[in-house]
């Protein structure tokens, strides 16, 4: 069903089938039409998990759950909601409005039901109508062959700022799932506050399922838990990879694109064919539906691995991916512009039959090249590229302890609020702290521009632990030195050090995974990170104890097998990850010396703008 998940040693094709075949028999139990409604922020992870055909053979029909009334003719009513007590007010309004001729009411709870959505249902008086009240356990979304997400965007807000742990609780879940299916994870390491509660509670839940222990080592050879709240700066920081720059200019949502669908010549084809038909039945183009809206009309574009080009691109610095295209598009023009007068009968079928898959190739490369076209336009604009030289300056510990000057020119000309914050929390994030004086500055200078408003804003940083006094510690400057996060003769094209990814800084999480990989990697960095914040474990899940499971590729490999297979380790990020950080890992995997496959969990994919909004709420 999507065979750009399959792999050799951690096959997530194994999870993406769970989680349909657990659909498919919560539907299959349920007699005679069906209709399904989905809370909004359920739309996408259902595409990751299956396809459109299994409801259009069941005759299913899909609608998004809104305020609105919304009336259904199918006997059967299914809702699939995240457990959210606000959702509930809008699926009871929903009941309320199809009450009528015996209609069924069924509701699923993604990834666990609630007993306070329960208790809102019961508290209005539907539970009655529902005859099924079940949950599927999805708790990772597959994204790509080595990544997966649970796709909670507010996790690391939750946690940080309500106190709502319901996201670690729920990682833990997803942890003893894996190990269900993969086996047991026999080495464990991690830091920070966060990832040591998920592992305290995976392995809580672990001892509880005695049923799952047959102390049979899995596919995963080992865990390395790291909390967002020891690496603050990253998230902040722009990415220079092509799919950090495209998540960060126009959003990457469950491996999806949409972009305004006019820069594309199929657009403009389509567009002028319309145009053409309205003229001939002497009509308009506006009484066609589909471009009733044409400016707002949006392409949707598809980006994993297993487009071929989009892999080979993605996790290039951009400055490449420029160099990469051109090549790619005068290799087409070459091979479409040959002399075919020269060639022989059996080249000429060879061409004929190599046409269809040269055409595809040429249309993949236009898409790319536009896309690389408008994320140029953006860096081409001077306010992009100063706020990358003042990131960098911070990067490198440079007159971080007082006020910065482009800050408060920002300030003054009243920019806006979310990227100047960005700036402020990347220099606090520098300086492990601000002076008392220079945050007070920042407070002072932001409540008499943007109004008192913002001070609640602030508030919510400083719980997030992104404002803060100034430590004795000085975290950052000492391992970026230690660690060589910054490296100032860093390559952008064919690099050998992870810090491409932000052209001359390496995530500080991608560093810590990259020392844990060298022999005692992890017993040397132990003195190194101590003094960022959180506790520092590690734990071994000895055969005895372990959580047995079917290997990825369904049968046991031998020993000798083994013996010289790349290990396999699963990086799992509490509170978000960027693509540049899993760029950075990618690229460490690829690497020959360290023989390593990354599997990589996270919370959600965020960026700059994502994990900010998120902090710093409505």
């Amino acid at each position: 069903m999507f065979p750009h998940l399959k792999s050799q040693r951690v096959n997530l094709q194994l999870l993406q089938e769970s989680a349909c075949r657990e659909l498919v028999q919560q539907l299959d139990a349920i007699e005679g039409s069906k209709a399904i409604v989905l809370d909004e922020a359920m739309i996408g992870p259902l595409g990751l998990v299956t396809t459109p055909i299994l409801f259009t053979e069941r005759a299913i029909s899909l609608i998004a759950l809104t305020p609105e009334k919304q009336f259904i003719k199918d006997q059967n009513i299914v809702y699939i909601v995240r457990p959210q007590v606000a959702l509930m007010d809008q699926v009871v309004a929903h009941v309320k409005s199809n009450s009528q001729h015996g209609r069924q009411f069924h509701i699923l709870f993604v990834p666990r039901r609630s007993c306070l959505c329960i208790n809102q249902l019961e508290k209005k008086e539907v539970m009655g109508a529902f005859g099924r009240i079940e949950e599927l356990a999805w708790n990772f979304f597959p994204l790509d062959a080595d990544v997966v997400s649970m796709e909670m965007l507010n996790a690391y807000r939750d946690v940080s700022i309500d106190g709502d742990t319901t996201a670690l609780y729920q990682a833990a879940i997803g942890l003893v799932q894996l190990q269900r299916l993969y086996g047991r994870i026999p080495k464990i390491y991690g830091k920070g506050v966060q990832a040591q509660l998920v592992w305290d509670h995976a392995k809580q839940l672990a001892i509880d399922e005695k049923s799952l222990y047959n102390g049979d080592k899995g596919a995963i050879d080992q865990l390395i838990l790291l909390d967002r709240g020891i690496d603050l700066l990253t998230p902040l920081a722009t990415q220079l990879t092509y799919e950090g720059l495209i998540d960060e200019f126009y959003g990457i949502r469950q491996n999806q694109l949409k972009l305004p669908a006019e820069h594309f010549p199929s657009y403009r084809v389509a567009n002028s064919e319309a145009a053409a038909a309205a003229a001939a039945t002497g009509g308009n183009i506006c009484e066609l539906p589909e471009f009733t809206l044409a400016d707002n009309v949006r392409k949707t574009l598809m980006l994993h691995s297993g487009q071929e080009l989009y892999g080979e691109l993605r996790n290039k610095n951009f400055n490449e991916v420029r160099m990469l295209l051109a090549r790619k598009v005068k290799d087409i023009q070459e091979q479409m512009n040959a002399n075919r007068q020269e060639q022989s009968l059996p080249e000429l079928k060879i061409f004929v039959n190599r046409l269809p898959q040269l055409m595809e190739q040429k249309r993949v490369t236009s898409e790319h090249t536009v896309i690389a076209g408008l994320i140029d336009e953006k860096l081409s604009i001077y306010a992009f590229n100063d706020d990358l030289a003042a990131e960098q300056e911070f990067m490198i510990c440079a007159d971080i302890d007082r006020p910065s000057a482009y800050i408060g020119d920002l300030i003054a000309r009243h920019s806006e609020l979310r990227n100047v914050l960005r700036l402020i929390c990347l220099q606090c994030a520098a300086a492990s702290g601000f002076k008392e004086h220079v945050l007070n500055y920042y407070k002072r200078e932001l409540a008499h521009v943007y109004g008192l408003e913002v001070l609640l804003t602030i508030s919510n940083l400083e719980k997030a632990g992104l404002l803060h006094a100034q430590n004795e510690s000085r975290a950052y400057a000492v391992l970026r030195k230690t660690l060589h996060l910054t490296v100032d003769d860093s390559v952008e094209v064919n690099p050998k050090d992870i810090s491409y990814v932000h052209s001359f800084y390496a995530p500080l999480t991608a560093r810590l995974v990259e020392h844990s990989l060298k022999p005692l990697g992890w017993q040397s960095l132990k003195s190194q990170i101590n003094n960022l914040p959180g506790p520092t474990f590690e734990d071994f899940q000895v055969q005895l104890i372990g959580i047995g499971g079917r290997h990825a590729g369904g049968a046991t490999p031998s020993e000798s097998s083994l013996l010289h297979a790349r290990r396999v380790v699963l990086v799992m990020f509490v509170g978000g990850c960027t693509f540049a950080e899993i760029a950075a890992l990618r690229f460490l995997a690829a690497q020959e010396d360290n023989n390593v496959q990354f599997v990589i969990a996270t919370t959600k994919i965020i960026n700059k703008h994502s994990f900010l909004e998120s902090v710093m709420g409505s």
